[in-house]
This record gives structure tokens, C-alpha cells and sequence, in this order.
């Protein structure tokens, strides 16, 4: 695989992870505001750009088993640009991880806020229900003969 093929692979590589930013910030967002539809909307739209990712990787495994010194580059610069952008995607993949472990334990932690309201809830209905049985039986006043004789 030439210099040109690699360059333009390292792009594909920087621009899926960055629509995969975008939606992980989103994502954050969502889970923040207690949005479940727009998550599961997010995370369906998510699907797609991974699955390339994916792919680009299958690739990449095809120009990683060429010796890179036997490489032709057009230029020196071009080679320099490909790093560069090479590093740019490494940091990016990471700050992706790091939002992805953000994103996990917010709804980790909403999930536990959730179990805990949902516990208090059913201890409500217990404490009502053990009123309502142990309840005073209202009775209908028995029969009361208020005639005159």
C-alpha cells in the first residue's frame, strides 16, 4: 500500500472519529436530561460510523503488514501531515473511551437513583397496605330500634 492509500485511510479513520465525538457528546447530554428515547436514537445512529471503524481497522491490518520504510510517500510533508492526523486520531480514541466510561457510569448512577425511588415507592405501598388491613372494620352501625312505644 502506498503512501497516498494510508494518508487517505488515516483520514477516513479521523473523520469517523469525529462524527463519533459529536455523538458521544450528545449522548452525555441525553443521559444528563433523563432523555432515553434520544439515547437509544443516539446510540442507533452510533451503529453505523463503529461499523466502519470496524472495516477501516481490516484495512489498516492490510497496510500495517508492509514494511513502512518501503513505503512511497508523494512528499515528506504528506508523510508529516499523516502522522500527525494519525496522533490526532489516537488522542481522539481515547477521549472517545473516556466518554464512553463517563457515559456508563452516569447511567449506572441514574439507574441506582432510579432503584432507590422506585424502593421508597413500593415501601409507601407496603406501609398503606399494612394500615388498610389492620384498619378499625367500619361497621354499619348495627340495627338501632328507635321506635316509641
Amino acid at each position: 500500500m502506498n503512501g497516498n492509500e494510508v494518508a487517505a485511510l488515516v483520514q477516513q479513520r479521523w473523520e469517523l472519529l469525529d462524527r463519533l465525538l459529536t455523538i458521544s457528546r450528545l449522548q452525555i447530554t441525553a443521559i444528563e436530561q433523563g432523555q432515553m428515547s434520544e439515547l437509544m436514537r443516539l446510540l442507533s445512529e452510533k451503529q453505523k460510523p463503529l461499523n466502519q471503524l470496524i472495516e477501516l481497522g481490516d484495512q489498516f491490518g492490510v497496510a500495517s503488514s508492509d514494511d513502512s520504510e518501503e513505503r512511497h510517500w508523494v512528499s515528506h510533508d504528506i508523510r508529516e501531515q499523516c502522522r500527525k492526523q494519525q496522533d490526532d486520531c489516537e488522542k481522539m480514541n481515547l477521549e472517545l473511551l473516556a466518554i464512553e466510561a463517563e457515559c456508563e457510569s452516569k447511567l449506572t448512577q441514574s439507574r441506582d437513583e432510579l432503584r432507590q425511588r422506585l424502593g421508597r415507592v413500593d415501601s409507601g405501598w407496603q406501609a398503606v397496605s399494612g394500615y388498610a388491613d389492620h384498619a378499625a372494620p367500619v361497621t354499619s352501625g348495627g340495627s338501632l330500634d328507635l321506635s316509641s312505644d
